[in-house]
């Protein structure tokens, strides 16, 4: 997941874009398995040739707030690479990002598994990059699924920002929600809840709503699997 990132470029972006930062540090923003409208990511990737697309609006209550597109593909057994383009509608900054992430363990429907991730952000016409290193754990149970973050951020002002996040999420036939809570050393946390409906094969709808230190957070996306 992602909040009131100071320092550097990503400080433009009011939402999304300094949430994909710390999203990217803890491998939060392309996730297999979790996906949207999780912020916190699981330890887990598409199967090999296979991916998705995600498009969503993110923003506070009564904001303009930010568009974003974001595909992953899995050329490798047990390996993901994704990217986002993230636009913030109010202050027309635009932030783009690559990350890999890659497992250590396969997934498993009843038991724990553990992952890694590496991304890398800029935003357009601002100096610097930021880099963000995380790692993520999984444990699936017949009840539902948690998972943990833990990561960190190195900023254009060239200091480290740790970061960390907890979900649980649990299916409902075909509709699967989720609670949680993530934030970074500096910032109030994060607390979450969403939902998302496969309402046809590789089709999925979803939204999220939020609160971080008094705002209202808000969400609606869609994605397409392959």
């Amino acid at each position: 997941m992602r909040n009131h990132l100071t320092p550097g470029g990503l400080a433009r972006l009011p939402s999304r874009a300094r949430q994909w930062g710390t999203a990217a540090a803890l491998a939060i923003v392309l996730p297999a398995e979790a996906g949207r409208p999780l912020s916190v990511d699981d330890a887990g990737v598409a199967e090999q040739a296979g991916g998705q697309l995600e498009a969503w609006w993110e923003g506070g209550r009564g904001t303009k707030g930010s568009a974003y597109l974001a595909p992953a593909y899995s050329p490798w057994q047990g390996v993901e690479l994704g990217a986002v383009l993230a636009r913030d509608f109010e202050g027309h900054a635009t932030v783009q990002g690559l990350q890999v992430k890659w497992l250590w363990t396969a997934s498993q429907e009843q038991g724990c598994n553990a992952a890694s991730t590496g991304g890398l952000l800029h935003t357009r016409h601002a100096p610097g990059n930021t880099l963000a290193l995380g790692l993520v754990g999984t444990c699936n149970t017949a009840w539902g699924a948690l998972h943990a973050n833990l990561g960190a951020l190195r900023l254009p002002a060239r200091h480290w920002i740790p970061a960390w996040g907890f979900a649980v999420e649990r299916a409902l036939g075909p509709i699967t929600v989720h609670a949680e809570a993530f934030g970074q050393r500096g910032s109030a946390p994060t607390f979450q809840t969403g939902a998302r409906w496969e309402w046809a094969p590789q089709w999925q709808i979803d939204g999220s709503l939020g609160r971080q230190q008094g705002r209202t957070l808000l969400s609606m996306g869609i994605q397409r699997g392959f």
